[in-house]
């Protein structure tokens, strides 16, 4: 029964695990790449600012690419910074399905045609496993990796006999409740949500703004195929330094840290460039409840993983 609650759990965190931003205009410097056209939408908008390194941020389910606004501030344009607001989340058009295996593709053709020399892929929740998804399919365009509180396969997290076979019936329970849900319990469910993993009460508000302009089918599509999305047998192809970040203190009472970092470490066990680190006071949202000390993570990991400059022999 604890598995179970706990399980509910970290899946109302998933749900959750986008469905927030900051307010604001782009930043001064942005170059905002749109769909093509109108009848097209492409699979994500991305706001482009700064120079050096590139860096790729991609948020979670329903989120903004605006949740990073603060750590792009931070970067002080040092970094070619590339944002992604994916389609169907917080107002972009939406695309049709499959969801996350448009995505995986259309980033790793974002690389190639912008010519991105070994880019390091930031991803939060959602974004997190879509970072891991490219970094594995294209191992050698990608510079490195920071997954922001996220896991290559949930249901394993409370289950680890879970597959994607025996996910698949809640997973397709859980859809078809999201799509059916009455406007008041789902703006209930997100409320309760939020009040858990965002410390912070305007966030929460800014949260369920934006999870309110989401494309509820899109969300509830994105959400089954990231419960049925097993990457753990494709982390071996991953080449590139990677960095996880946990959280467990919005579990706290119902499941000690070092059960959750024992979840973190055996999910990754087969990805050898792997380093997790537990933050033992920032929910789901790293980034925003502990700025300090994501920063602090983020820029010790671009600093070690610089590219070694090239030096020509004298002639």
């Amino acid at each position: 029964m604890l598995r179970r609650r706990v399980l509910s759990s970290l899946l109302a965190l998933s749900l959750l695990s986008g469905c927030a931003s900051t307010s604001g205009a782009a930043p001064s410097g942005t170059t905002v790449t749109e769909s093509p056209t109108a009848n097209a939408p492409v699979p994500f908008r991305v706001e482009r600012s700064g120079k050096g390194r590139p860096v790729v941020f991609i948020p979670g389910l329903a989120s903004s690419g605006e949740v990073w606004n603060e750590t792009v501030a931070h970067l002080g344009g040092q970094y070619d910074s590339h944002v992604l607001t994916l389609a169907g989340f917080a107002g972009q058009p939406a695309i049709s399905a499959p969801f996350f295996e448009t995505q995986r593709r259309a980033v790793a053709a974002y690389l190639r045609e912008q010519g991105l020399e070994k880019p390091i892929l930031v991803g939060h929740s959602l974004g997190g496993v879509l970072a891991l998804a490219v970094a594995a399919d294209v191992p050698e365009r990608v510079g490195g990796v920071v997954v922001v509180d996220s896991l290559p396969f949930l249901p394993a997290g409370m289950y680890p006999g879970a597959t994607v076979e025996s996910s698949r019936p809640y997973a397709d329970q859980m859809r078809t409740q999201m799509r059916t849900q009455s406007v008041a319990q789902r703006n209930e469910m997100q409320r309760r949500t939020m009040r858990r993993y965002i410390t912070d009460a305007s966030r929460q508000d800014v949260a369920f703004r934006w999870g309110n302009q989401s494309d509820t089918d899109t969300v509830a599509q994105a959400m089954y195929e990231l419960m049925t999305t097993d990457l753990r047998p494709e982390l071996p192809r991953i080449t590139a330094p990677t960095l996880v970040l946990g959280s467990w203190i919005a579990l706290k009472g119902q499941m000690p840290r070092e059960t959750v970092e024992a979840v973190y470490k055996g999910q990754y066990a087969t990805l050898r460039t792997a380093r997790v680190v537990m933050h033992d006071t920032a929910r789901h949202f790293i980034m925003w409840d502990d700025p300090e000390g994501f920063f602090r993570e983020l820029d010790g990991f671009l600093g070690a993983h610089a590219p070694v400059a090239r030096v020509e022999p004298r002639p």
